[in-house]
């Protein structure tokens, strides 16, 4: 499973969340920067790949004239692994229009996948949970 975890390094007093909804707020905005060109961000949110089909699909795209650098492919990649970590791991229990229709801080979703995780022990790990966390943080956050 690829985690944002093994990426980000925490800093100071900010939490590896933090870091995770920092990290995935800049992929997102590569995401819609890069990807939006040609054929427009449902395209790949549609799509459903792990981390090595998502990497070969980036360095496609990059071959095919996508202005993104490998640092970038890598933030997509984990955008949208994240992404579609949430919707096979969460799904299991309940349909993902589920979370999908809420708002939260960023505290209150990594309370609340926290407590969802618990519910099946062992169903999500750790980096799992905070990548998952963050993830709903960035797409459904408080307005």
């Amino acid at each position: 499973m690829f985690a944002l975890v093994g990426i980000v390094a925490t800093a100071g007093a900010q939490t590896v969340e933090s870091n995770q909804l920092e990290y995935l707020t800049k992929a997102k905005a590569v995401l819609e920067r890069a990807c939006g060109v040609c054929h427009g961000v449902e395209r790949p949110l549609s799509k459903t790949f792990d981390k090595a089909g998502w990497e070969k699909t980036l360095e496609r795209m990059h071959d095919n004239g996508a202005e993104v650098n490998a640092e970038e492919r890598a933030q997509v990649v984990a955008y949208l692994f994240t992404k579609n970590t949430f919707e096979a791991k969460c799904s299991v229990c309940h349909p993902t229009d589920r979370p999908l229709g809420k708002n939260k801080s960023a505290a209150d979703w990594s309370a609340t996948v926290q407590r969802m995780s618990g519910k099946k022990p062992g169903h999500l790990t750790e980096s799992e949970a905070a990548d998952i966390a963050a993830y709903l943080s960035l797409v459904r956050p408080l307005p």
